[in-house]
């Protein structure tokens, strides 16, 4: 997963890529550190999402623009509109579902 720091530099991510996975994410958080490296373990059979994150005390605007209210906060992104969102406990076999499920839709354009 890619580091990004500012909000224009994710919206800009969004609006390039198809399918983005994006983390927000705090510094001090197990938690988010777990969701991490298994969203990234997810991502390396998921080849058409792109994978970012984003610490929220590098980007507050980002947290702010993008509702997440808790750390981790998950969001997928097709085509630039949120179609799916988790946060604090992420059921990682639930996101694999929706990214098989995006990325057909994908396929069929």
């Amino acid at each position: 997963m890619q580091r990004l720091y500012q909000l224009s530099e994710i919206k800009q991510m969004i609006q390039e890529s198809p399918l983005v996975l994006l983390l927000i994410k705090t510094s001090q958080c197990g938690v988010c550190e777990s969701i991490q490296a298994k969203a990234a373990g997810l991502l390396k059979s998921h080849a058409k999402v792109r994978g970012i994150y984003v610490f929220m005390e590098d980007a507050p605007d980002t947290a702010a623009e993008y509702l997440a209210l808790s750390a981790p906060t998950l969001l997928l992104f097709f085509q630039g509109k949120e179609v799916f969102r988790e946060s604090r406990f992420v059921r990682m076999d639930e996101l694999e579902q929706v990214l098989i499920r995006y990325e057909g839709v994908l396929e069929e354009m």
